[in-house]
């Protein structure tokens, strides 16, 4: 695909989109929460893709490559809403809800209290945490989407974990919805 893209293929664009975007946009949504942007982020980060396409060395790491832009896309967009409720850029400093099919009121303010944690991660916290566990890769993998060692991918997601497990446990709301496994947070060796 990646000889394909390069040989200017009008095929390829659209059969790297139709085989990346259903992960990029997984990892979109459960990164940010429901948001009317991932539409726009999406876009935003195949844009990215195939400009800077040149300079992937290893055709068969475009999975990886691809998902490496979004961490990067995903960086910037969670420092833009970082600063929009710091600075204030906002009435409010939140951002609006989005409508959801869900009619079950407790299950929307137990997700709303969970994105109320992931925001309090740092960026590169909540994007490692969300990639491994909520996305299922391998310490590995994440290591590779966001372009750091081994060793700083398994301590950022495990200091995530600790994180999330701390503040699920002080929420009396949240600790019905989470089980963890040997009641401990997991970690990553």
């Amino acid at each position: 695909m990646v000889q394909a893209l390069r040989a200017g293929d009008s095929d390829a664009p659209g059969a790297l989109w139709e085989r990346y975007s259903p992960a990029v946009r997984r990892l979109l949504a459960r990164t940010l929460g429901p948001s009317v942007e991932i539409d726009d982020l999406t876009q935003e980060i195949f844009l990215r893709v195939f400009v800077r396409l040149p300079t992937l060395r290893d055709p068969s790491a475009l999975r990886a490559f691809t998902l490496a832009v979004a961490g990067n896309v995903l960086k910037w967009e969670l420092r833009r809403r970082w600063i929009g409720r710091h600075v204030r850029l906002s009435e409010t400093g939140t951002l609006p809800d989005v409508e959801g099919k869900s009619d079950d009121i407790e299950a929307r303010d137990a997700l709303r209290r969970c994105y109320a944690i992931f925001d309090k991660l740092t960026a590169e916290e909540r994007i490692a945490f969300s990639v491994r566990y909520m996305e299922g890769m391998t310490a590995e993998e994440v290591a590779a989407t966001l372009s750091v060692s081994l060793s700083t991918a398994k301590r950022r997601i495990n200091r995530a974990a600790a994180k999330i497990a701390k503040r699920v446990a002080a929420d009396p709301g949240l600790q019905h919805f989470f089980t963890p496994p040997g009641g401990r947070e997991p970690s990553v060796r």
